[in-house]
C-alpha cells in the first residue's frame, strides 16, 4: 500500500475538520436607512444562505431597531456615513466548519449590513442552580429557622432610653 505524502495527510485532516459540525452565533447590525420589512428580508437572506450550505438554525432573533451606545461610521462610495441607530438581529446555527468562512464573506460584502460578529460557540448547556453548602457540625441535619420577634405588648420608649441604646451600639 502506498504511503500518503505529508501534504495529502494534512489536506485530508483539514477536510475532515472542515466537515465537522460546529455551533456558531452571528450578530449583525442592519443600516437604519432600510425599512423594517427590508431588515427582516436581510435576515431571511442570511438564513437561506446558511440553510443552503447545510446549516441547522438553532435560534433566531429578528432585526429590531435599537439606538447604538456610540456613533458608528463607515466609508461608503467615497464618503463617511454616520449611524446612531440601526436594526440588530442574530442567528445561532449549527453548520459544517467549511461554511463559516464563506458566510463571513457574505456578511462582509453585504452593503445593508453595517457591522457583524461571528463567533464559534457551544449549544446551550443546562444551567444548574448552585445550592448552599454549610460546613458547621452544630447545624448538621437541622433547618435554619427565621428568628421570630417576641410577642407581647410593645411599650413606649423614652428618648433617654433610646439615646442610651444608640450610645451602647455605637461605642
Amino acid at each position: 500500500m502506498a504511503e500518503m505524502s505529508q501534504a495529502a495527510v494534512s489536506e485530508a485532516f483539514t477536510q475532515a475538520k472542515n466537515d465537522e459540525l460546529a455551533v456558531y452565533e452571528a450578530g449583525f447590525h442592519v443600516v437604519p436607512t432600510v425599512a423594517e420589512a427590508e431588515a427582516a428580508a436581510v435576515a431571511a437572506r442570511l438564513r437561506a444562505y446558511l440553510e443552503k450550505g447545510g446549516a441547522t438554525i438553532l435560534a433566531e432573533e429578528a432585526p429590531k431597531k435599537i439606538k447604538f451606545a456610540y456613533r458608528i461610521e463607515r466609508a461608503s462610495a467615497g464618503k463617511r456615513e454616520k449611524f446612531t441607530e440601526g436594526y440588530f438581529g442574530s442567528l445561532k446555527f449549527e453548520a459544517p466548519r467549511s461554511v463559516a468562512k464563506p458566510f463571513e464573506e457574505i456578511l462582509r460584502g453585504d452593503k445593508e449590513i453595517l457591522r457583524f460578529l461571528l463567533i464559534l460557540t457551544q449549544k446551550e448547556l443546562p444551567v444548574v442552580a448552585p445550592h448552599a453548602v454549610f460546613a458547621s457540625d452544630r447545624l448538621e441535619g437541622e433547618t435554619i429557622q427565621r428568628p421570630v420577634a417576641p410577642e407581647g405588648p410593645r411599650g413606649e420608649v423614652s428618648e433617654e432610653d433610646l439615646d442610651k441604646s444608640i450610645e451602647a451600639l455605637v461605642s
